[in-house]
């Protein structure tokens, strides 16, 4: 047996409008959310490509300083360091507008 709807006309096209203004709501959230995701993964790709670029430039300026047959761990903490100091920069840079 159907439930008895004490809804008059008015008052179900009103909630459809809520309900739908709600779901455009939510739904423009995930639209933002799924932007701000993609961009940043497209950014760390292009940031990978950068490095990745760097690396025989700064595996190539190790080796030329002679350092005797500790070229790759040199070239390894050079570029560590250079990222680090990276990461912290971006850090700062990205939380100046949270505060």
């Amino acid at each position: 047996m159907a439930k008895e709807d004490n809804l008059s006309k008015i008052e179900r096209r009103e909630v459809g409008k809520m309900i739908a203004s709600k779901a455009l709501s939510h739904a423009s959230v995930i639209k933002s959310e799924f932007k701000k995701q993609v961009s940043g993964a497209i950014i760390a790709a292009f940031g990978l490509i950068i490095a990745l670029s760097w690396k025989d430039v700064i595996t190539e300026w190790v080796n030329k300083l002679n350092v005797a047959g500790y070229g790759l761990l040199a070239s390894a903490v050079v570029m560590t360091l250079v990222s680090v100091v990276g990461i912290l920069i971006i850090s700062k840079w990205a939380n100046r507008g949270n505060q």
